[in-house]
C-alpha cells in the first residue's frame, strides 16, 4: 500500500515537472497571462508581437499633447509628447515583462493572471528637445541674475546693485511629467509652469567684503602721441587690462591677460627693442602698459614673481623702473598678497597712461621706492665710411645714447619710519650707439 502512494506521489510528481517545463519553453519567449501594457492586453505574446505593438503605442503616444499653464496669467502652451523629447523606452517595458517571467514561479504567475498586471508607462525625456521646448516660454517670461558689480570710470569707483533673476523650475516640471506619464493617463494632459527666483552669485554684501573701498595707488607714464601705432597698441593693451578684479591670492600674468601682441589679434606694427636694436615689429608701446603696472603694484607693496628690464634704456620711466614682455618668453607677474581685492583702472589721457589700483587704503602698507649703485655707460660711436664724400664730410646717422647699471630697492615703512627693505635686482641697460658717416674721398 505504501510502495502504491509512492508510486502515485511519484507520477504526479512528473506530470508536474512536465507540466513546468512545457510551461518553462512554452512562454520562454512570452509574456505572462494577465499581462497588459496600458490597455493593451499583451499576455501569451513573445517579445516579437509585444515590441511590434509597443511601436504602435509609441505612434500613437508621438501625436498625443500636454498642456502647460501659467495659472497667474492664464496662459496655455500646448506641445506634442515628440516636440518635448518625450519617448517610450520600449526595451525597458519589455525588461519589466521578461522580469515577471521567472521559471517556477508559479503562485506569483498565478496571481498575475487572476488579477492581472499593468506595464507602467516608462518614457524618457531627451533634455536638448525638451529645454528647446520651453526655450520661447523662458525668453517672454524669465530673465537671468545680474551680479553687483564694482567697477572704475574716469578714474572714479562705480558699483551696481544686484539683480534677482525669474527661471522656470524644469527639473521639477520634467520629474512630473515622467511620474504622471508612469500611470498612463489620457490625454491632454496639464501641467502647471512654477517659477523660481534665482539669486545672482555676487551681491552687494558681496562686494563690500572684497574691500575695495578706494584709490590705493596711481601711477602715470608719458608718451609721444605723434606715433599712431604705438598709441593704438597702448591703448588696446590697456583696455584688455582695465577693471581687471584681483583676488587675494591671485596671480597677475601680463601675458595670460592681455595674449599675444600680434598683427593678427589688432595690434599694429611700432618700434621695438630687439637685441638691443630698436626695429618696428608689432604690439610695439605695450612695453609701456607693463611698465605702468609694474610701479603701481610696487607702490602697492603686491609680491612681484616675475619681472625683466629691457636691454636699453626707455624713454617713459628711469632706469631700474621698467618691465619688457615677449609673449611666451618674457612676462611680468605679480600676486596679490593683501587681505583684500585689488581693482586695477587703466586710462588713457592723451599723452598719459594711467595705472590706478582701488582696494582698503587703510589696509595697504606704506612703500617708496629708491635707486642705488646707479653707473652710466657711455655709448659707443661707429663710423661708416663714404667713398664718396670728402674727410671732412661728418653727419651723425643715430643719435647714441647712455647706458646704465642700477640696482633697484623698496622699501616698507611705517610711519614714516622703515621697517624693512626689498632689494628688487639690479639692471644692466646697454647704450645705444652712436653711428656716423664719414667721408674719405681721396684727393684724386
Amino acid at each position: 500500500m505504501q510502495a502504491r502512494i509512492y508510486k502515485i506521489i511519484a507520477v504526479i510528481a512528473l506530470i508536474f515537472l512536465i507540466l513546468a517545463v512545457i510551461e518553462y519553453f512554452y512562454f520562454k519567449g512570452r509574456a505572462p497571462l494577465g499581462t497588459f501594457i496600458g490597455k493593451r492586453y499583451v499576455g501569451g505574446k513573445t517579445y516579437e508581437e509585444i515590441d511590434t505593438i509597443l511601436e504602435e503605442i509609441s505612434e500613437s503616444l508621438e501625436r498625443e499633447r500636454i498642456c502647460l499653464y501659467l495659472l497667474e496669467e492664464e496662459k496655455f502652451f500646448y506641445y506634442s509628447l515628440i516636440d518635448m523629447g518625450i519617448v517610450l523606452e520600449r526595451e525597458r517595458i519589455i525588461k519589466e515583462i521578461n522580469n515577471l517571467n521567472r521559471p517556477f514561479n508559479y503562485f506569483h504567475k498565478l496571481q498575475t493572471y487572476r488579477n492581472g498586471v499593468i506595464i507602467p508607462g516608462l518614457f524618457t525625456v531627451k533634455k536638448e528637445r525638451f529645454e528647446n521646448a520651453l526655450a520661447a516660454i523662458k525668453k517672454e517670461r524669465c530673465y537671468p541674475p545680474e551680479n553687483a558689480e564694482v567697477k572704475a570710470e574716469g578714474g572714479v569707483l562705480k558699483y551696481r546693485p544686484h539683480k534677482n533673476g525669474k527661471g522656470l523650475k524644469e527639473e521639477k516640471l520634467f520629474a512630473e511629467i515622467l511620474q504622471r506619464l508612469y500611470y498612463w493617463p489620457s490625454f491632454p494632459q496639464p501641467f502647471k509652469l512654477e517659477t523660481e527666483m534665482i539669486y545672482p552669485a555676487r551681491k552687494v554684501s558681496d562686494i563690500i567684503n572684497m574691500g575695495i573701498k578706494d584709490k590705493i595707488v596711481s601711477f602715470s607714464t608719458f608718451f609721444d602721441d605723434s606715433l599712431p601705432g604705438r598709441n593704438y597698441n597702448i591703448s588696446l593693451a590697456a583696455k584688455a587690462l582695465d577693471n581687471l578684479l584681483l583676488g587675494p591670492g591671485e596671480m597677475f600674468s601680463f601675458n595670460d591677460l592681455v595674449g599675444e601682441a600680434s598683427l593678427e589679434n589688432g595690434y599694429k606694427e611700432a618700434p621695438i627693442i630687439v637685441n638691443e636694436q630698436i626695429e618696428m615689429g608689432p604690439g610695439g608701446g605695450i612695453c609701456q602698459v607693463s611698465s605702468t603696472i609694474y610701479n603701481a603694484a610696487l607702490l602697492s607693496g603686491l609680491a612681484v614673481v616675475e619681472r625683466h628690464n629691457h636691454s636699453l634704456p626707455v624713454a617713459y620711466l628711469p632706469p631700474g623702473f621698467d618691465a619688457t614682455i615677449s609673449y611666451n618668453y618674457l612676462d611680468l607677474k605679480f600676486i596679490n598678497d593683501l587681505t583684500f581685492y585689488i581693482l586695477i583702472h587703466m586710462q588713457v589721457l592723451e599723452n598719459e597712461l594711467r595705472a590706478i589700483f582701488f582696494g582698503d587704503p587703510n589696509k595697504c602698507p606704506e612703500v617708496e621706492l629708491i635707486t642705488g649703485d646707479f653707473n652710466k655707460i657711455p655709448p659707443p660711436v661707429h663710423y661708416r665710411e663714404l667713398s664718396d664724400k670728402p674727410p671732412s664730410y661728418r653727419e651723425v646717422l643715430q643719435k647714441g645714447r647712455e647706458g646704465y647699471t642700477v640696482e633697484t630697492m623698496r622699501i616698507f615703512l611705517k610711519n614714516g619710519m622703515e621697517i624693512s627693505r626689498e632689494s628688487l635686482g639690479r639692471d644692466y641697460y646697454a647704450p645705444l650707439p652712436e653711428i656716423c658717416a664719414v667721408g674719405i674721398l681721396s684727393d684724386e
